[in-house]
């Protein structure tokens, strides 16, 4: 069933733009806080298992969310755990072109 769809599918593909899974993540942390497994969960859940970002993608992009204020990581249960901040808020809210765009990408998948 899912075969014809994905026919000529080029595992190499990247489903994000260079750049777009800082909004994604930003976009997940409005919901709720979350570790960076949680994260990835959260989106192999998304997509039904057919794409599942690297450790080595989210991790290096929550830390840039870090060090431009847009999230903060606290402690828990030998975790850390990740929040957006009101300046990360703020920055989803003006990308809102750029978030549409990347969700509609997703939907189509």
């Amino acid at each position: 069933m899912f075969r014809r769809h994905f026919e000529g599918f080029d595992r190499r593909y990247r489903f994000f733009g260079k750049g777009d899974l800082k909004y994604v993540i930003l976009d997940l942390l409005k919901d709720k806080p979350s570790h960076g497994y949680e994260i990835i969960r959260d989106l192999e859940d998304r997509f039904h298992g057919l794409y599942s970002p690297s450790a080595g993608s989210v991790y290096p992009t929550l830390q840039l969310l870090e060090d431009l204020d847009y999230v903060k990581a606290a402690e828990q249960d030998g975790k850390k755990v990740y929040t957006i901040t009101e300046s990360g808020l703020k920055f989803l809210k003006e990308s809102e072109e750029t978030v549409g765009r990347i969700k509609g990408h997703m939907h189509d998948w």
